[in-house]
């Protein structure tokens, strides 16, 4: 009976020091929650877009509340949804002065010629890859919309075979700037003179804009002949390039890619 007894007391005794042990343990060493990161993803669109870099809105807001991003995390979010996360963690903020996406190219196919016609799925990364797509104009919109399909905001709408943005839903995301293949859409301030910095010089339809070959900084590599989609440059090997003016159409194809930017 009596080493019954010194049992059940060493047992209590055990048991008390766990208790003990696990009490502490959970005071010094717990890890205290913040619940701010669910008070700002509330406040989020939680489109999971990703254009704000993180996995999706529910790591967006753990950054903003560890600091390792700002009140104004949310591209596609709107000025109130930045001052209701800084409201949520405490800083002062500002409007942010978001820019536009603006599409660069202004004619269609049907304007500006094509070499030749596509059938299948309707998507612009998969067409570049046959030939940079069938416009003439190699540099040119390939008309397909699928910076519609990226939008999260619903900003972009198809018109004539060419994407049109609302300058009042467009948020500046540019999720439209890094799915686009050609690089057609730029994200400009939001003023008229950006806008004109930007905007196609028209040259698919403009038959007097021309371009010369720069004798002296040519280096005689071809790449212009080689890659003119109507094959207006005359090219021998170890010469200067020569521009046929009467078939150039002014696509710049030439110029982008010339190494030594000879061609102007």
């Amino acid at each position: 009976m009596a080493q019954f007894a010194a049992t059940v007391i060493f047992m209590a005794c055990l048991g008390s020091a766990a208790a003990a042990v696990l009490i502490a343990a959970a005071r010094f060493l717990s890890v205290p929650v913040d619940n701010r990161a669910d008070a700002v993803l509330a406040v989020l669109p939680v489109a999971n877009c990703g254009a704000c870099g993180y996995s999706g809105c529910a790591a967006a807001a753990e950054a903003v509340v560890k600091g390792k991003s700002g009140p104004d995390v949310c591209l596609i979010g709107s000025d109130e949804v930045t001052k209701a996360v800084a409201s949520i963690i405490g800083k002062d903020t500002e409007a942010t002065d978001r820019k536009l996406a603006f599409v660069c190219c202004s004619r269609n196919t049907a304007e500006a010629g094509a070499r030749f016609y596509l059938s299948g799925p309707a998507d612009c990364r998969s067409a570049v890859m046959l030939y940079g797509a069938e416009k003439i104009c190699s540099g040119g919109c390939i008309g397909y919309g699928t910076c519609v399909k990226a939008c999260p905001v619903e900003a972009i709408k198809m018109h004539n075979n060419l994407p049109h943005i609302d300058a009042d839903r467009c948020t500046g995301c540019g999720l439209c700037v890094k799915i686009c293949p050609k690089r057609i859409i730029a994200l400009v301030e939001r003023t008229a003179e950006a806008i004109e910095k930007k905007r196609c010089a028209e040259y698919c339809v403009n038959k007097n804009l021309k371009f010369e070959v720069d004798s002296k900084k040519c280096i005689k590599c071809g790449i212009c002949f080689k890659n003119c989609p109507v094959n207006a440059i005359v090219w021998e090997k170890g010469k200067t390039a020569i521009l046929d003016k009467d078939r150039c159409i002014g696509c710049y194809t030439c110029m982008r890619l010339c190494p030594p930017k000879a061609i102007g």
